[in-house]
């Protein structure tokens, strides 16, 4: 039954990512039913982006010498008790704690998965590997989101209790339909690791090349995070619209992304290049926001919003690929590390969001233009340090 298979990977994350997402729709619902004040979706987001960094980097290590498949397993089961006790808990300091560990736990399933796909594929179909997992994400975030609003329309509790019982269900599945990718490579872990002590320059090298695409995960992070944390906040509070068309427009974004994903990023990589791609995706983010952020008109507002997100679903698997290809027997690691880059952030992004948005609601967006055309500047000024020789 068990598979070292991209479909087993697919189908695996478009579930996964739907449970992770459900609670997305109904967070605002929680915060003024609590009648909390509008900056902690804010602090609520920043506690799991805190636990996303700090965690991010054991469990990659612990995969490498462990094996993977326990540390998916392990990742989404403790997400969904932590998110049971973000759901049914009053005390917003208990909530932060809460959703701490909902940061902590996921971080292992979004870091180890990572390393698992480039375990199983080679450096030539690695890109459609990242390509295949985004597109899961996508349609799986978009799913999570509509359902959860559906849900937790009336009661958002009712939205907690469901990702925690489909939490343990993807547990077991991921038990019996994941075959495990370590133990064979890890025999020759001890011969190789000498090898790499050897190469100095080699290591050089690749820390300048990750040091560098990591500061564009940061500064990537940073934007969409201040986007997700505020879309949600800005369609009920500012849009008063119910969750439910909260879960319909996330849903609708994300089935757009994912078709774009699916039938543009191969042409992208395969026409420009990773690079060179990401520099267009980058520009495109920041164009749409900019028009997003000013524009008057609600429709032109969501249409640019879905542009937004659109760019990102191609910009994200060829920054993903780019990173794997600067990994050196040591997958689980340096996804660690790009995922505490990506937790850095989404803890800056949604902080500074949520403040911001008293001073006013598209504030976060217009810092998102901003942001990625710095991020644009400096990829088309530097990105040759990336040119793998």
């Amino acid at each position: 039954m068990r598979k070292k298979s991209m479909k087993t990977v697919v189908v695996l994350t478009i579930i996964t990512t739907m449970v992770c997402n459900m609670a997305h729709p109904v967070t605002p619902m929680v915060i003024k039913t609590l009648k909390l004040p509008s900056y902690m979706f804010g602090i609520f987001f920043a506690a799991m982006s805190i636990g996303n960094f700090l965690c991010s980097p054991i469990w990659g290590k612990l995969s490498d010498k462990m094996g993977r498949r326990k540390f998916l397993i392990i990742g989404i089961l403790g997400y969904g008790v932590s998110q049971l006790g973000f759901g049914y808990s009053e005390n917003p300091i208990i909530i932060v704690i809460y959703r701490f560990l909902s940061g902590a736990f996921v971080v292992s399933f979004l870091t180890v998965i990572l390393a698992y796909i480039a375990d199983i594929t080679d450096k030539e179909k690695r890109l459609n590997g990242m390509m295949y997992y985004g597109a899961a994400s996508t349609i799986g975030s978009a799913i999570g989101s509509l359902l959860g609003g559906i849900i937790g329309n009336s009661n958002y509790k009712i939205t907690f209790l469901t990702q925690f019982i489909l939490s343990i269900i993807v547990s077991v599945l991921m038990f019996f339909f994941l075959e495990e990718t370590v133990d064979k490579k890890k025999l020759n872990k001890i011969a190789k690791s000498k090898d790499i002590k050897k190469n100095n320059k080699l290591s050089n090298i690749l820390d300048k090349k990750i040091l560098f695409i990591m500061s564009q995960v940061v500064i990537f992070y940073f934007a969409s995070t201040s986007y997700n944390s505020t879309i949600t906040y800005y369609i009920e509070d500012v849009l008063n619209l119910p969750p439910t068309m909260n879960g319909v427009f996330l849903a609708s974004a994300g089935v757009v992304a994912f078709l774009t994903n699916l039938l543009l990023t191969p042409i992208v990589g395969r026409k420009l290049g990773e690079i060179k791609g990401l520099k267009i995706m980058t520009l495109l983010l920041s164009v749409s926001m900019a028009i997003a952020s000013i524009s008057t008109s609600s429709i032109i507002f969501f249409i640019f919003i879905i542009a937004f997100v659109s760019s990102a679903s191609i910009y994200v698997p060829l920054q993903q690929n780019i990173i794997s290809k600067l990994s050196v027997h040591n997958n689980g690691e340096v996804a660690g590390i790009q995922n505490s880059s990506r937790a850095i952030g989404m803890i800056i992004g949604s902080l500074y969001s949520g403040f911001i948005f008293d001073f006013g609601n598209k504030l976060p967006f217009l810092t998102v233009s901003i942001v990625t055309m710095i991020s644009f500047v400096i990829l088309q000024f530097r990105s040759s340090i990336l040119e793998l020789n």
